[in-house]
């Protein structure tokens, strides 16, 4: 713990990570002054750092996009893919605005000075200049870090939040690998149904109402506080039985719990050309079917510079030649019983008929040999 404690430099004056009284509970708010400033400012996000990707949540080619403030947004993809990078940027870009911004750790730690590398970076491209070390350390001091080493802390920290918690400001909430935590308690894997115990059986259906009463405290405290939670899941892997085409990734925490929480979903792959970010819901819509196993949805091509900066793949797009997919041959069914016909009412299969008995017998006593002693006449 006090090696984690020491990649990034938390701010230690107690008063400035005091909240305000009474924040377990919603401000209450007129609904005709509700709709005005909806209708006036419109829904603030925190932006992917993509502008293509931007441009796809919103909806149309102007206007802020991104994950949604008051609202619970997933990031996921495998290891390697760049969700971490995604998240640092946008970090990055809250913290330079004058934002708080609270990362909870729950796989791999954080580096510190990647972060200080990415806010430097980000200045000297800014019109104001570079930042001295001052202004460094007053935007370091927005940024909260804390490490999640079980499932337990999480939910203590989200459903029964301590003061100062999420101080005043916060526009961003990050848990880093949440998949980590749940796989660790309640394991995916599946144990023989004749060797589960008792506690084998209670974890199989408690995950899931761990994952609804985890996500339902997100939305909670992102409405409460009004700031944007990003939650970054690993992958998991499905087969397609029905269609033939193999194993298939899916986003490492799932069900029907979860998925209701969850209001904008966006995965990052790797490819040989690059890595793409397709979103595959938003607005609390889902862009892709059930039955769609495998789909990714709208993508977005980017890549990561040598200095960590998000780069988008610009290019006039191919044309998509759909190709032939070979699926495995159908099986013909089985005839049940009642298809089975008769075998009285059947010729037989062999070519014998009832006449053919009697020609069988003649010819069997024209071809029987004459006795010796006995003469013909």
């Amino acid at each position: 713990m006090a090696a984690t404690a020491q990649i990034i430099n938390l701010c230690s004056s107690p008063s400035a990570t005091q909240t305000k009284g009474h924040a377990h509970r919603l401000p209450t708010v007129s609904a005709s002054r509700a709709l005005q400033d909806l209708q006036s400012h419109g829904p603030d996000a925190v932006s992917t750092g993509l502008q293509p990707l931007d441009f796809l949540v919103a909806g149309k080619a102007s206007g802020q996009g991104g994950f949604e403030r008051g609202k619970v947004g997933e990031l996921w993809g495998p290891v390697g893919a760049g969700k971490t990078t995604i998240l640092m940027q946008a970090a990055a870009r809250e913290v330079m605005r004058g934002h708080m911004v609270t990362w909870l750790d729950a796989a791999t730690p954080l580096s510190g000075p990647r972060l200080r590398s990415m806010l430097q970076r980000r200045a000297d491209t800014a019109s104001d200049g570079s930042l001295n070390s001052s202004e460094l350390e007053a935007c370091m001091s927005r940024f909260s870090y804390r490490a999640v080493p079980t499932l337990s802390h999480l939910l203590a920290l989200i459903l029964h939040p301590r003061d100062g918690f999420v101080r005043e400001g916060t526009s961003l909430l990050i848990i880093d690998g949440l998949n980590s935590l749940i796989d660790n308690d309640y394991p995916r894997i599946l144990f023989a149904s004749g060797n589960k115990t008792e506690q084998q059986k209670w974890q199989a259906g408690r995950r899931y109402t761990v994952l609804g009463a985890l996500v339902a405290g997100l939305n909670k405290l992102a409405v409460i506080h009004n700031l944007a939670v990003i939650v970054t899941t690993g992958c998991a892997s499905r087969m397609r039985t029905d269609s033939g085409l193999g194993s298939a990734l899916i986003p490492g925490v799932g069900g029907a719990e979860w998925d209701a929480g969850v209001w904008t979903r966006m995965v990052v792959l790797r490819d040989y050309a690059g890595r793409f970010a397709g979103l595959q819901k938003c607005g609390g819509r889902s862009l892709i079917s059930r039955e769609e196993i495998g789909e990714v949805g709208k993508m977005v091509g980017f890549d990561i510079s040598a200095d960590g900066e998000l780069v988008e793949l610009r290019g006039r797009g191919a044309q998509v030649i759909p190709t032939a997919v070979k699926r495995s041959p159908v099986k013909p069914r089985k005839r049940t019983f009642d298809e089975v016909a008769d075998s009285d009412g059947e010729v037989d299969e062999y070519g014998w008929a009832e006449m053919d008995d009697d020609a069988l017998a003649a010819e069997a006593n024209i071809d029987e040999p004459t006795d010796a002693g006995t003469a013909t006449v």
